[in-house]
């Protein structure tokens, strides 16, 4: 049974580790890192999660290294974290649907350059300033900071060509009020419907948690019956 729910600062198993979009690192020539600042609730961990208050107003910073051998620009966007249909955290999505549920978009709260110019063999920091909401919230609100090189506006793109391979980096960015998260979540199921995806047929099940809180070692067993029977026709596992 595939899945799939708005992540609306609630989630469904996730890991939150500075991820590589596709590929690996070491074929990009460059790297980020978050600046931890004095609000991180772990500083042991390589993404911002940070306590903050209502209103609050705090400048973060994200460190580029160009391992390149000529200067390079990067473009940089933060989104909204949502769960995709595999149940895994997405944050490629700038312009989301929004839960009713969600706090606030955590996208609306930062401010942040859209490009970001390093030289070469380089490291160098920029600014995201963040702006939270007066209205206090439970649980947590996430979203990821994109960085992605810069593709200029007359690169010539070979003729014929569809696919073509583009890195990213996205760092996480939690944003919580408490330091030790008590909400609970509610998981409901709101919606079960066939649906066909490149061509083969599913049935497709639409599960929403909403508190803003993570959902871990999340296992779903699922069954489809008849009408009036208790046989089961299909039986699937998803973890």
């Amino acid at each position: 049974m595939k899945l799939k729910s708005w992540l609306v600062g609630l989630l469904a198993s996730v890991s939150l580790l500075l991820l590589a979009l596709p590929g690996q690192a070491e074929q990009n020539q460059y790297a980020i890192r978050a600046v931890l600042p004095s609000n991180q609730v772990d500083q042991e961990t390589g993404y911002f999660d940070l306590k903050v208050s209502p209103k609050q107003e705090q400048t973060i910073y994200v460190r580029i290294k160009n391992e390149a051998a000529t200067k390079q620009q990067y473009d940089v966007a933060t989104n909204l974290a949502l769960t995709g249909d595999s149940g895994t955290i997405v944050y490629n999505q700038a312009k989301p649907k929004l839960d009713k549920t969600l706090p606030f978009n955590i996208a609306d709260t930062v401010t942040a350059p859209k490009i970001v110019t390093v030289p070469a063999k380089t490291t160098s920091k920029f600014a995201l300033k963040l702006k939270i909401p007066a209205k206090p919230f439970d649980g947590i609100v996430l979203g990821g900071i994109n960085v992605s090189p810069h593709e200029q506006a007359n690169q010539k793109r070979q003729a014929g060509v569809t696919l073509q391979n583009k890195f990213a980096y996205v760092l996480g960015l939690q944003l919580r009020e408490q330091a030790n998260i008590t909400v609970k979540p509610d998981l409901k199921l709101l919606k079960v419907a066939p649906r066909q995806e490149n061509y083969r047929n599913y049935i497709a099940a639409k599960l929403h948690n909403p508190r803003s809180v993570i959902i871990h070692d999340f296992h779903v067993d699922s069954y489809v019956v008849k009408q009036g029977s208790t046989k089961k026709q299909l039986q699937t596992t998803k973890d």
